[in-house]
């Protein structure tokens, strides 16, 4: 009975202490990330990333930052919902602060809420028309977001979704057989490989 008691106790204290390394794993870490799904649509013309700050298991804040130049081909493609057609160019600059509220046992998933400032530009190739817009934003976000992938410590892969409010919103306009879409709620797929110290 005194084995199966000791035997007990020690499983309770390993397992214990492996949950409290994990859940330390999860604290009061700064990270950094490079944004990449954006990029590689985009010819990896200038830079997006991420930097922030673990505070527990559940509580995250970040600071997202991009400056993309991006082509004709990606605007043009199915995976751009900002226009609808050929010929568009356009250049996307970001400051967006997002707070993270991670769920579940694992605390892999959260959702959260951000606020940023967004400026969109968009120019038609074949005429003189162009859109140069800035505005602030707020919204809701949902994603994944996982450590030590590939069997690397520290290293992370995130999956952010932000749907944004554009208080300053861009109308949906024509351009020959060109449309650029309304910009008032504008959903967005962040895809971070980075780095937690």
């Amino acid at each position: 009975m005194k084995k199966l008691s000791f035997i007990s106790a020690l499983i309770f204290f390993m397992g214990s202490t492996i949950i409290s390394n994990a859940q330390e794993n999860l604290t009061k870490k700064f990270f950094v990330g490079y944004e990449l799904l954006e990029m590689s649509m985009n010819e990896f013309k200038y830079f997006a990333g991420e930097v922030g700050y673990r505070f527990n298991p559940k509580h995250q804040l970040s600071l997202s930052i991009g400056e993309v130049d991006m082509t004709e081909r990606h605007l043009s493609s199915n995976e751009a919902a900002a226009v609808d057609g050929d010929n568009v160019e356009g250049y996307f600059r970001i400051y967006e602060l997002t707070y993270s509220r991670f769920f579940g046992k694992r605390k892999l998933w959260h959702y959260g809420a951000n606020v940023g400032y967004v400026y969109d530009e968009y120019d038609h190739l074949i005429s003189d028309n162009e859109i140069k817009n800035h505005t602030l934003t707020a919204g809701v976000n949902f994603g994944f977001q996982k450590m030590d992938i590939f069997k690397i410590k520290h290293l992370y892969l995130r999956v952010l979704i932000p749907i944004r409010y554009n208080f300053n919103s861009i109308p949906e306009q024509e351009w020959g057989d060109t449309t650029i879409r309304e910009h008032k709620f504008v959903p967005n797929t962040w895809l971070f490989l980075g780095y937690r110290f």
